[in-house]
């Protein structure tokens, strides 16, 4: 992209002009923090002309900073992801660089007049300031501030092009963990983006302190409207009294960085003992008690459980019998694969509220939609996220295995009864959820016993007389029409409207708005920790294909590009179901965004299949190689596009 030249860019290279003159730069030409950083550019033996940023990054370094870092993409991921899908079309990149100053994530980029910024962003490139100079990541990990770096700015003259915006991400010890960078072209039209980066991180720092083991959370502020909001401190204290961690706003309002180290404890900084702290917040419950720190400041503070980090499982293949997943999950698939539709991020919002408030949920969809990961997702947001999450797929198990499972059995139950008897899945999702997949296949005899434990929150195992009390939340799932199925006595209708107090309906893949962003983010994912992106043709055929197997059956397909691929996904690097069938037709209004109806798939792929075999002078192993499918793939391709004579497969 050519720059045009502004009286900003006039200032900032006379300054330049001056810096390399030794000279004064006199104030107002550009700001202190550039000038300081200017300065230790050059102390670290950095030159104007030095080409650094474009040298390759190995498979294997990026394996091992994705490894190291884990913990720490497991909070940054999905705010990233969140504030990516928010910025829509405004053309930023988005990137999180570890404390060290190398990049560990990165959104965005595909767009062809991103690609030079992807490549100055791409994971395993180091943006500190001894090593690329003057930038925005790497000014705000040394001033420990935001700062922001435009054009000729940046030290070195290869990402003149950039303009970047950069926030520190700190963690609850007060150090610096990262920094969260958001960078386009520098001429690129104007849009606010420091205000939103900065709330990213607070959110991303936020999800440390609640991450924090065995601790309990304090929420305050000055203003007692604002204790509970994201923009209220964190402070996280061990049962015994001790600091464990806090936020940024936090360690400002109680000015912990002047206590000594040994003294932080909740005796120091609310002036009483754990336990009078502790009888007097639950004594005002909702309501912020008013209290003096040891500063003389008064904060408004309540106690609140800490919320788990929400980081979910993709969704994966339907449980078996017995199935039981009870602990925490890694950030494979995140929320925002859900949330890039407005509607139905609207509509999971009223399902959190919901559920919070003890309110059952009942999700509809079709097999693949991703009825678990919001299950997952409800669960780890509400009042019992700290117990077990138990899911269990009611058409996968026998229906004369179903009661047992569910509600356990004593010794000597039945014939092959487990010494001792067992606990069924109630039992084990106490203190926590339970998940009741398909439950529109739970056999009618079973469903009162369902209803009975639901209404009176007791079960009695097989076998037993023995009442067990009951403390879990319910979320049930179906692909069918429960409505219909009470309507034709396939359902009972009493415990049709036991389990729907709110009803959601996950959209098939084919009927939902934001496919675009769905494949973005999960071939981001599937890619990691490198970056790929998808040709044009390759995109158009999964917008053309029907998605019956929905999300579950686009990571697959996405899953195996990225495993073909090296530097972009095309058609022949996708299962040969999309490529090979016809194609779905478009309504006739309806243009092609992607190849704007002038070239049929069909017509793009033989396209890349003669350049490839062109390219390798006919050589069939190297270009069987290249496009990543067999021999007897490429010559079937070949015959049918018409590439092969007689002589040439005679050979």
């Amino acid at each position: 992209m050519a720059l045009v030249r502004t009286d900003f860019d006039s200032k900032v290279l006379h300054a330049r002009r001056l810096l390399r003159e030794g000279r004064d730069i006199p104030t107002g030409l550009v700001a202190d923090e550039v000038q300081r950083s200017w300065s230790r550019s050059l102390e670290h033996g950095l030159r104007e002309h030095d080409r650094i940023l474009f040298n390759p990054v190995s498979a294997a370094q990026l394996r091992r900073l994705d490894e190291t870092h884990r913990v720490l993409l497991t909070h940054v991921e999905p705010e990233m992801q969140r504030l990516f899908t928010a910025l829509g079309n405004a053309r930023w990149m988005l990137a999180c660089l570890e404390a060290r100053g190398t990049v560990i994530k990165a959104l965005g980029g595909q767009d062809q007049e991103l690609r030079d910024i992807a490549t100055v962003l791409h994971p395993g490139r180091n943006l500190s300031e001894n090593v690329a100079g003057t930038s925005a990541p790497g000014c705000a990990l040394e001033e420990r501030r935001p700062v922001i770096v435009r054009g000729s700015e940046h030290f070195l003259e290869e990402i003149h092009m950039c303009a970047c915006v950069a926030v520190p991400i700190f963690d609850p010890s007060g150090d610096v963990a990262g920094v969260l960078n958001a960078s386009r072209h520098h001429h690129a039209p104007s849009i606010g983006i420091l205000e939103p980066l900065a709330l990213t991180a607070r959110a991303i720092e936020n999800r440390m302190v609640n991450a924090l083991p065995s601790a309990l959370h304090l929420r305050l502020h000055y203003s007692a409207e604002l204790v509970g909001t994201p923009m209220c401190g964190l402070l996280a204290l061990s049962h015994d009294g001790h600091l464990l961690g806090a936020n940024p706003l936090a360690r400002q309002l109680l000015e912990l960085d002047m206590l000594p180290e040994a003294g932080q404890c909740a005796q120091t900084v609310f002036q009483c003992g754990l336990g009078p702290l502790l009888d007097m917040l639950r004594k005002h419950g909702c309501t912020p008690a008013p209290l003096h720190c040891h500063n003389g400041v008064l904060l408004h503070v309540s106690l609140a459980e800490a919320p788990h980090p929400r980081t979910f499982a993709a969704p994966s293949p339907q449980p078996t019998a017995g199935r039981m997943a009870s602990t925490p999950h890694t950030a494979h698939t995140s929320m925002p694969s859900m949330l890039a539709d407005p509607k139905l991020s609207l509509r999971i919002h009223q399902a959190e509220r919901a559920f919070a408030r003890g309110i059952p949920v009942l999700i509809n969809g079709e097999t693949g939609t991703g009825k678990e990961v919001l299950a997952r997702h409800l669960h780890d947001g509400g009042p019992r996220a700290s117990g077990p999450f138990v899911a269990i797929n009611c058409s996968a198990i026998p229906s004369g295995l179903i009661e047992s499972e569910l509600f356990g059995y004593d010794d000597g139950a039945f014939t092959g009864a487990r010494r001792g008897g067992m606990a069924g899945r109630f039992e084990q999702a106490n203190g926590g959820t339970l998940f009741l997949d398909e439950v529109g296949d739970m056999p009618l005899e079973l469903q009162a016993r369902l209803l009975r434990v639901l209404q009176e929150r007791t079960l009695t195992r097989l076998g037993s007389a023995r009442s067990i009390a009951l403390d879990c939340s319910v979320i049930c799932a179906t692909h069918r029409d429960l409505a219909q199925r009470v309507a034709s006595g396939e359902f009972r209708e009493d415990l049709y409207y036991r389990i729907n107090g709110l009803r959601i309906t996950l959209p098939a893949l084919r009927e939902r708005s934001d496919l675009d962003a769905l494949i973005d983010h999960f071939l981001a994912r599937e890619a990691a920790p490198a970056t790929l992106a998808l040709t044009p043709a390759a995109r158009n055929c999964l917008h053309r294909h029907d998605w019956p197997g929905n999300i579950r059956e686009l990571q697959q397909v996405l899953r195996l590009g990225a495993a073909l691929a090296e530097s972009s996904i095309d058609l022949v690097h996708l299962p040969a179901e999309l490529t090979e069938t016809p194609a779905t037709p478009r309504p006739a209004h309806e243009p092609d965004p992607l190849l704007d109806g002038k070239a049929t798939l069909q017509q793009t792929e033989a396209e890349a299949v003669r350049a490839a075999f062109l390219r390798h002078d006919g050589n069939i192993s190297a270009t069987a190689r290249t496009l990543g499918i067999a021999r007897a793939t490429l010559y079937r391709k070949l015959r049918g596009y018409g590439l092969l004579s007689d002589a040439e497969e005679a050979r």
